[in-house]
């Protein structure tokens, strides 16, 4: 419980910095230029940085899968999708390794790994073994507004028996601050899967982009949470 107020701290703090004006030097405000950050200019003549490492977010004209790295690249790209309007405050990572307004990758190899991806992302520590990788963000205000989760399944695991795995979790949690609405679990390509529950208007226009971006998203359980 004291790790995820000082998440939440954490959160609070950065989000009144940039509702204050506060910038640094060169005037961007935290976070700005993060590649994980979709960027709307409409600057035709902005040429693009040979070293520029932003997630793809659309299969080529060849409809050829695209395929990501780990649970971050694959996170950030979705995240991607969602215009100005359609965002929210989100804070993502873990609690060593904050990031502001995007995903952020997760530390598996923390001592308290387990017990952290748990009470952040609500994915059962007893399936941590089974994962190569980990990514997450939380709304930057309240976590039951919305929280995501992206896991990697190692090879020879079986994505689906997480799945149900994670959603009998997630169903026997007990939340703080009221409770989320809705609860879906996506099955990727790569063996990748994405918990996300919280409003039902927020999980359910995340889901819509996740599918829009990657064709063979599948829905393997929906259900609705409140009590």
């Amino acid at each position: 419980m004291k790790k995820l107020l000082a998440f939440f701290c954490a959160s609070a703090l950065l989000l009144l910095a940039v509702a204050c004006g506060m910038t640094p030097e060169n005037g961007k405000v935290p976070g700005e230029g993060d590649p994980t950050v979709k960027d709307d200019t409409t600057d035709t003549e902005q040429s693009k940085d040979p070293t520029d490492d932003t997630p793809p977010t659309q299969n080529d004209q060849n409809n050829t899968p695209i395929t990501y790295q780990n649970a971050h690249e694959l996170l950030a790209a979705i995240w991607a999708q969602h215009s100005e309007e359609d965002r929210f405050p989100v804070m993502g990572g873990d609690y060593d390794n904050v990031v502001e307004n995007a995903p952020g990758a997760f530390d598996l190899s923390h001592t308290d790994a387990a017990a952290n991806l748990d009470s952040l992302y609500a994915f059962p520590p007893e399936e941590i073994g089974k994962i190569d990788s980990a990514a997450g963000m939380v709304h930057g205000m309240n976590a039951n507004i919305f929280t995501c989760g992206a896991f990697q399944v190692k090879q020879g695991d079986d994505p689906s028996a997480c799945a149900d795995r994670i959603k009998n979790h997630v169903l026997t949690k007990q939340f703080i601050c009221g409770s989320p609405e809705k609860l879906a679990i996506l099955s990727l390509p790569g063996n990748y899967l994405i918990s996300v529950y919280g409003t039902t208007d927020a999980v359910t226009s995340f889901v819509q982009k996740t599918q829009h971006l990657i064709d063979d998203a599948a829905i393997v359980a929906e259900q609705q949470l409140v009590r």
